[in-house]
């Protein structure tokens, strides 16, 4: 008996400490602090890039982040922090962003206005307006996807672990 209770303390114990506590991935989109044109943004190292200490989207921020649309549901005090950005007078060659998974910097956007009539090749945020539907896409070139080149940097691997670990991914 003294032998089978041992064995079960032992294997109880042996579980209790080879369990890891599972690594919490922070999704994150911060504004630059540095002021580069968004015309300039794809030549521009990541880990060159200065960001503002504080996250204009936070994971705590997201309702849901559906994968397929690239759209992210978010609170009201989020969302309404977004539409913020977009004050008079509009900024018409876009606000530069980062795009941060474990404050490591994955690819970097621009907040956009539909006032623009610059083309830019790159991620995008549009200026939303659905107060109702409180979403926002990150979608691949303005005024289209026609103008994007290259490979599109939102199915970076690293996001989509971070979304599925904090349960947010659709």
């Amino acid at each position: 008996m003294k032998n089978k209770t041992q064995s079960w303390i032992f294997l109880l114990a042996v579980l209790l400490f080879s369990c890891q506590p599972i690594e919490k991935s922070e999704f994150a989109i911060y504004l630059l602090s540095q002021d580069i044109p968004t015309d300039q943004l794809r030549g521009i190292e990541l880990r060159d890039l200065e960001k503002q200490s504080t996250p204009i989207i936070t994971i705590d921020d997201m309702i849901a982040y559906d994968w397929a649309a690239h759209e992210i549901e978010l609170t009201a005090e989020a969302y309404a922090r977004i539409q913020d950005l977009f004050t008079l007078p509009i900024d018409v060659d876009g606000m530069p962003f980062v795009v941060v998974v474990d404050d490591g910097p994955i690819y970097v956007g621009a907040f956009w206005s539909l006032a623009s009539s610059l083309i830019y090749d790159g991620v995008i945020i549009l200026q939303p307006f659905a107060e109702q539907d409180r979403k926002i896409r990150l979608d691949l070139g303005y005024p289209s996807g026609a103008v994007f080149e290259g490979h599109d940097p939102r199915e970076d691997p690293r996001i989509k672990d971070a979304l599925e670990v904090s349960g947010k991914l659709k």
